[in-house]
């Protein structure tokens, strides 16, 4: 009996099934801020765990995560090393995983999900951007960087003050008006992160290529969630050995959105979907990429452009950004 679920991304609804209880509660709680009543679904997904055929059709494309095979028109079939197979139905916006690794087969419907929904997104100009993001005093702040640059630690530590609330740990959604809008998905916490000794009902993850996390539900934890709000300011982060705001860095933002909103790297776009050849999908995606650079240039007409020093204290680099807030100068 398969178990559903709901999940509503600003107007795109998906439907979930597996037969799998565990695999149904973990997409529940990385998805608990988008929970829904049952609906008409746009996208479906399903995830099995079952084994794989004994021959596959041959590859037409391959990368070192997964391989294209050959399927029907209008279908994708892609095949992943470890041990799992997906068809997706363009038109029908429906896909089936399978899989014997559990892993994998919940690593695989994670990202599916947040692949598709947000192609489906892009098409109405929404787009992620690969940041995190506060709400601060009717405004967003935005947090730009490479994996690594300390993104997460930050945005936990500001959020201890209760004049932050959460916007998104990772991918917030931008428009073409200069909004940032909410996108609240399950919170990723490295193994040395020093935020694990401040949340209990943390879940263990694992993911291909990358090292395991710790996976925090931030309504659960008691993270206040924004709403919709204008951008205010964008802040690049970079590492150094003390707190710093530098300001009027538009180029170095620019060229941070180039990358990370107008490309959409680091964000679960999944290419063995997103990328198709025929002339009607490469105009739409011609789209795509002229809606996601309008939205960058609305967020740069928009806010106040920052460079961020983090220093290995978190509690010196939240203490800076409130007061460089407060004041509105910064270092040079």
């Amino acid at each position: 009996m398969p178990l559903n679920r709901y999940f509503d991304f600003h107007g795109c609804t998906v439907e979930f099934s597996t037969p799998d209880q565990t695999l149904a509660a973990e997409i529940s709680f990385d998805f608990s801020a988008f929970a829904a009543p049952p609906s008409e679904p746009d996208i479906r997904i399903a995830a099995l765990p079952e084994r794989l055929p004994a021959a596959l059709p041959g590859a037409l494309l391959s990368a070192r995560r997964w391989s294209v095979l050959r399927s029907e028109p209008g279908r994708r079939l892609a095949w992943y090393p470890g041990g799992a197979l997906c068809e997706y139905d363009y038109a029908a916006r429906s896909g089936v995983l399978r899989s014997e690794n559990p892993a994998l087969l919940r690593e695989l419907a994670y990202l599916l999900i947040l692949s598709r929904a947000g192609e489906h997104l892009d098409r109405r100009g929404l787009h992620r951007v690969h940041a995190g993001a506060l709400g601060w005093r009717g405004q967003a702040l935005l947090f730009c960087g490479a994996r690594g640059a300390g993104k997460t630690t930050l945005l936990l530590e500001l959020l201890k003050d209760t004049q932050f609330s959460l916007l998104s740990d990772d991918t917030p959604l931008a428009d073409g008006a200069g909004g940032v809008h909410p996108f609240p998905v399950r919170v990723g916490l490295g193994l040395d992160s020093p935020h694990l000794q401040d949340f209990g009902g943390l879940r263990d993850f694992t993911r291909r290529g990358y090292p395991p996390k710790r996976l925090l539900d931030p309504a659960a934890a008691g993270c206040r969630i924004s709403g919709t709000l204008p951008v205010g300011r964008i802040f690049l982060l970079r590492r150094a050995a003390r707190p710093r705001i530098l300001t009027r860095r538009v180029c170095a933002c620019a060229a941070e959105l180039a990358v990370s909103l107008a490309a959409g790297y680091g964000t679960p776009q999944l290419a063995e979907y997103f990328l198709r050849l025929s002339p009607e999908d490469l105009l739409a995606k011609a789209g795509i990429l002229a809606s996601r650079l309008r939205a960058a240039g609305a967020l740069l007409g928009r806010a106040g452009c920052n460079v961020f020093e983090l220093s290995p204290d978190r509690g010196a680099n939240a203490a800076a950004l409130r007061a460089f807030l407060r004041s509105g100068s910064a270092g040079v």
